[in-house]
């Protein structure tokens, strides 16, 4: 039987407004994406006092409750019951229960692949929340053939339920003019040249040994090369300090914490170099934004990077001080190999839209509503 109309999904967007980087950029853009689908019907809930980014879309729905112990189980799955939803789309962590077919997206599974970097109490959460989600789930969703991979390995799931979805960029993700950028930069009183590292301090970004690094190919001919950290600090971030004090760093490292969108694109097309030496990622968008901006980008080999950079970006071994070193003085001092970069960049991220995104999503839903069908009718 073909469903009747667009599916009515309800979508979990609390992370909307907490500054979720990642998480919170995905469903923006999906459910914009979802929204101009004749396929869909988004039902998009939102913390009550969240500003939605851009304009304001007509199915969005205030939560009253922010506290996950009570908002996941309780308010979610009624909510979206009585507002007449087909199917339920959570990131990480559904409820228990639901009523209707669960769609969760996973973005990563480094709390099963890296443990060791993450505090034991998130660790165990995660781990314990994120798996029973994934088996409860009517579809899955995640953002690399990495990632897929890595939920297969963990958690025993059908293939056939398991849908890849790699992210986007809009069209604001582009070069601007010097002035442009000056104007967006001007409050943040940056030297030149730098090396711009995106992101929060979490251990697997692999902050101090880009730091490290940086150090090394000042020595080596990258002249006075800076290093601008932009994202919150998280935890063990004092390791960031330590390395930072450790090459004598104070004076050529600025963090200047998160910064906003327009802020970011404007660094992107500053940064000398744009560098991404992150040990672990389910897919890596930063990668992806400052290509579109026409960055040159030196980033990690490492887990579902090279999906998202392809050609365009100069993947090292980031495990190494040694390699990470090289590709950085590479990247700031090879004329030609810089060109190259620059040029590819936009190309390559031109290829990843959320129009793509959405049609990904479209396909899970309509497994998800397929399945519910079947449970109801063999119950």
């Amino acid at each position: 039987m073909v469903q009747p109309g667009p599916i009515r999904a309800a979508i979990d967007a609390h992370v909307v407004g907490r500054r979720g980087t990642g998480n919170e950029t995905y469903v923006v853009n999906l459910a914009d994406a979802l929204a101009r689908s004749a396929d869909v019907e988004p039902i998009i809930y939102v913390d009550a006092d969240a500003r939605w980014p851009g304009r304001t879309p007509s199915g969005l729905r205030r939560l009253n409750i922010k506290t996950p112990f009570l908002r996941i189980p309780l308010e979610l799955p009624i909510r979206a019951r009585r507002d007449g939803a087909d199917l339920l789309h959570v990131q990480y962590i559904g409820p228990p229960a639901v009523g209707l077919p669960l769609v969760t997206t996973i973005h990563d599974v480094s709390f099963e692949d890296m443990p060791d970097l993450f505090p034991r109490r998130t660790r165990m959460r995660l781990r314990w929340f994120v798996s029973r989600s994934a088996k409860r789930s009517a579809a899955v969703v995640t953002i690399s053939e990495f990632t897929r991979a890595r939920l297969l390995h963990h958690y025993d799931l059908d293939p056939a339920r398991v849908f890849v979805t790699p992210l986007a960029v809009s069209p604001r993700w582009r070069s601007l003019t010097p002035d442009e950028r000056a104007g967006r930069l001007h409050s943040f009183g940056l030297p030149q040249p730098f090396v711009l590292a995106v992101g929060n301090m979490h251990p697997r970004k692999n902050i101090p040994r880009l730091v490290r690094a940086t150090a090394a190919a000042r020595l080596a001919g990258a002249g006075d090369l800076h290093v601008v950290l932009a994202g919150s600090r998280a935890w063990r971030a004092a390791e960031v300090d330590a390395a930072i004090d450790s090459v004598g760093g104070r004076e050529w490292v600025h963090v200047i914490g998160y910064v906003d969108d327009d802020v970011l694109q404007a660094l992107y097309g500053e940064a000398r170099v744009v560098a991404y030496p992150s040990m672990y990622e389910g897919f890596g968008l930063p990668v992806l934004e400052a290509l579109a901006c026409g960055a040159v980008v030196v980033a990690s080999n490492a887990a579902a990077i090279p999906e998202t950079a392809g050609d365009a970006a100069l993947l090292v071994d980031a495990s190494r001080d040694e390699d990470l070193t090289e590709g950085l003085l590479q990247a700031a001092t090879d004329q030609e190999q810089r060109a190259r970069l620059a040029m590819a960049g936009p190309v390559h991220a031109a290829r990843f839209t959320w129009e793509r995104v959405a049609a990904g999503t479209v396909e899970a839903y309509r497994v998800a509503v397929s399945a519910g069908r079947r449970e109801r009718r063999n119950a």
